[in-house]
């Protein structure tokens, strides 16, 4: 249906936005009158979305215009040089005035004038910049993005002034529009990879989107598995590095969280702490990472299988230390181990959904608490609450929360295979892993490889981080990978 262009009259301008407009109490109808001319004007916004300092400003310009009596103008021209700093562009239908009110806009209509004006007064409600709370380090840049996308790409471009740093801007949605933005340094990420990108983001364009995570999920290689195909961050030096080694940054409005593809298990498990500290204390540290997936995922399946089915591989002395101490347990061990793991999980959930003081106090004490009450009841053994203790802790190396909440929910099924199948059936699991890893793709790019996707030298900063060379004086070889 075709859109029906503003009346002339003030007052029936006022009346039909009113009636589009559902009557709603929070858009303002603020009118003026410039006596110099003898012409009212009209102004309308969303309560709340206003500057008004600026707002007032133009308002107190347009009541104390006077005609020039030499150099006499029209009240078309005297007002665009009153509102020219903030000045958009004209809007002369119905339809698309009510689409700019809702989008933060202020329009002013000038009765007589049958176009409008769309002015930018709108004043962003954000929290200003800060430490990132999900990706903390030791050393290192202390900043993370915030809910503002221009902010955002301001913060990338303030680390980065390179003329190749490309920024593609598009809006989402069709009921709440959202920007989203495609950054990628030119000569750098490859065309199949941006034409991917374009293409995935084209196909999922008129879904409302509240935060980055829920386009990451739709524009995924495959969304039949617990791993994360699209690595997210907060900070800014991530963003950076990322956007060096050639890929595709995307960034949505209302969104701390960045999204960084393609991306591999390798990246997943890396660190900014690994390229701020010494080489050695990095790959010291990358190696813990490693193990540490492998003991979260297993190591309550390796207790169960060796108790329940082989206890026979394990040395007498320990053989009867760990019968004793499940003398008077009344379940067998993948029932102690369920109760354990699920009593965990929940206060964890808890700790992160209550207050931080609270959550904390919950998350420490009430782990405590219920473990040792667990022993004296003789619910579970004392050696099943500290194997327990060992995975939680292990699950929080993983730098990248989404990837350690997979290898979390893999916990339990390791424990389900190993009560049915004894060790055998922690070997298959850990087979059908890695196998489902082998098959995974990230922007049709290997996910589980070493080497990785980006050149033959980087298997180098893949599970050890090497010494920078020297090259020429004190500058350094630029490493390709310290992102993650």
């Amino acid at each position: 249906m075709k859109s029906k262009p503003l009346h002339i009259r003030l007052d029936q301008k006022q009346e039909k936005l009113k009636s589009d407009l559902n009557m709603q109490d929070d858009v303002v109808f603020k009118q003026i009158f410039i006596p110099g001319y003898g012409v009212s004007g009209l102004f309308v916004f969303v309560n709340g979305t206003m500057d008004y300092p600026a707002f007032n400003e133009i308002v107190l310009d347009l009541s104390a215009a006077q005609v020039e009596t030499r150099h006499p103008v029209s009240i078309e021209q005297l007002v665009i040089s009153k509102i020219c700093s903030v000045r958009e562009q004209d809007v002369e239908t119905y339809e698309k005035a009510k689409e700019y009110i809702f989008d933060g806009k202020t329009l002013l209509f000038i009765d007589g004038m049958v176009k409008g004006y769309v002015l930018n007064l709108e004043k962003e409600k954000n929290r200003t910049f800060g430490e990132p709370s999900t990706e903390r380090v030791v050393r290192g840049p202390k900043l993370g993005f915030i809910e503002s996308l221009q902010e955002n790409i301001g913060l990338i471009r303030q680390y980065s002034n390179h003329p190749n740093l490309i920024v593609k801007q598009q809006k989402f949605g069709t009921m709440e529009k959202r920007e989203v933005a495609l950054i990628y340094y030119e000569g750098k990420a490859s065309d199949s990879l941006l034409k991917e990108v374009n293409k995935r983001i084209n196909e999922v364009k008129a879904t409302d989107l509240q935060d980055s995570g829920m386009l990451e999920e739709l524009i995924e290689d495959t969304a039949l598995t617990p791993f994360p195909q699209i690595q997210n961050t907060e900070r800014p030096d991530k963003v950076l590095a990322a956007l060096q080694e050639g890929r595709v940054v995307i960034m949505v409005d209302g969104s701390p969280f960045a999204l960084m593809a393609p991306t591999t298990m390798t990246m997943l498990l890396q660190s900014p702490d690994d390229y701020y500290e010494r080489w050695v204390a990095g790959s010291f540290l990358r190696v813990l990472r490693y193990l540490s997936l492998f003991v979260t995922v297993f190591l309550s399946g390796i207790y169960i299988s060796l108790v329940s089915f082989n206890p026979g591989l394990l040395p007498s002395e320990l053989a009867m230390t760990i019968a004793g101490t499940r003398e008077n347990v009344p379940f067998p061990p993948f029932v102690e181990a369920i109760i354990m793991e699920v009593t965990i999980e929940l206060l964890r959930e808890a700790g992160i959904r209550l207050p931080s003081p609270i959550g904390q106090t919950v998350g420490l004490v009430g782990g405590v608490i219920i473990g040792q009450a667990a022993v004296q009841a003789n619910i579970v053994s004392s050696l099943m609450v500290i194997i327990v203790s060992i995975t939680t802790i292990t699950s929080f190396t993983v730098p990248q929360y989404s990837f350690g909440l997979a290898f979390r929910a893999l916990r339990f099924g390791a424990m389900i295979f190993a009560a049915v199948l004894g060790l055998y059936g922690t070997t298959l699991f850990f087979i059908i892993v890695i196998s489902h890893l082998s098959k995974l793709t990230s922007f049709k790019e290997p996910y589980f490889q070493p080497m990785d996707f980006i050149g033959k030298k980087t298997w180098k900063d893949a599970f050890l981080r090497l010494p920078k060379r020297k090259k020429g004086g004190n500058s350094f070889e630029p490493i390709r990978r310290q992102n993650s």
